[in-house]
């Protein structure tokens, strides 16, 4: 087994026990959830962790080992953590409301013991569910959905945010000759995809690299929003102004995101300082790029060390 500290994607899950069901069915199609559970773990109620997966709302997959944070390891075990790792239907086969209907479904089948009655099926009645200890987690458009969650549920129900350059607001960006370091997807691809389209089709997984063209395409030549939705009401940025509550919240972003602007983050914080009590965090990285904390350690990053360490303090708070 890799240190804890030091995996890589091939060995994120090692030290693991995984399971992977399903939250709700649209036909016959399942949208399924991964829970993690620490190997070994005692019996007894152990806090959560809700940390949904990123890829701009087009791709991605619950148990997609690449996308999680090396530091993440470390942090779910010292804290004895249960991990629910959800999926969500993706654009632009579905749109935002879509999306925000599977967010809502999901945390319903949560608080409804639905982990617990799965794990007892598995052989781990030992285990209870600290409802009580939630954080929500998830980078990019996981950094979303774990902010729309914060914003959408209500008061008490999650205890802190953790969302690493969330995507505050729609996805953007100027048609290019190269996009992330390699050669821009040419437009013909877009508009293959979605001649291929078949109507009543549910997608809510795809394994990278599938469809990893898809996100530029749709921002670039500005069909993004044709596809998602044009409320303002389904992006924090939007939705916030309507609010007047925000768990503790730590945001990560890296300041040279190519992809998702770390300049939406700073304005999303500055909205929420003109909410009474609404703790707020923004680690706004100079020169970070897209992910660029993907193999961070904490022995080797005092910013995270400290970050994490006030995360953990908000998160695992007594509320006597």
């Amino acid at each position: 087994m890799a240190p804890l500290d030091d995996t890589t994607p091939a060995t994120r899950f090692d030290s693991f026990d995984v399971y992977r069901t399903w939250y709700k069915k649209i036909g016959h199609h399942e949208i399924e959830v991964g829970i993690l559970v620490p190997k070994n773990l005692k019996p007894g109620k152990h806090p959560l962790i809700v940390k949904f997966h990123g890829g701009a709302l087009v791709l991605g997959d619950c148990l997609y080992p690449d996308w999680i944070a090396a530091f993440f390891v470390p942090f779910m075990q010292r804290n004895s953590a249960i991990t629910i790792l959800p999926n969500y239907r993706l654009i632009p086969e579905h749109s935002g409301k879509d999306i925000l209907e599977d967010l809502q479904d999901f945390w319903t089948w949560l608080s409804n013991g639905s982990v617990t009655d799965y794990l007892r099926t598995q052989g781990r009645a030992d285990l209870d569910l600290d409802h009580d200890h939630i954080l929500v987690s998830g980078e990019s458009a996981g950094g979303y959905m774990a902010l729309m969650s914060a914003l959408t549920q209500s008061r008490g129900t999650i205890k802190a945010v953790l969302a690493q350059y969330p995507m505050t607001n729609y996805l953007r960006q100027e048609p290019s000759d190269t996009h992330f370091g390699l050669p821009s997807p040419p437009k013909s691809l877009l508009y293959d995809h979605l001649a291929s389209i078949v109507p009543g089709t549910t997608i809510s997984s795809a394994v990278p690299p599938l469809r990893g063209e898809l996100p530029y395409l749709l921002a670039a030549y500005d069909h993004y929003l044709t596809y998602f939705g044009k409320d303002e009401q389904m992006w924090p940025i939007g939705l916030i102004g309507e609010k007047s509550y925000l768990p503790p919240t730590l945001i990560i972003h890296g300041g040279a995101d190519s992809i998702v602007e770390a300049e939406d983050s700073r304005m999303f914080v500055e909205k929420c300082k003109t909410l009474d009590g609404v703790e707020v965090k923004l680690e706004d990285r100079a020169g970070g790029e897209h992910g660029f904390d993907i193999e961070s350690k904490e022995d080797e990053e005092l910013w995270l060390k400290e970050g994490l360490a006030w995360v953990e303090s908000k998160w695992l708070a007594s509320d006597s």
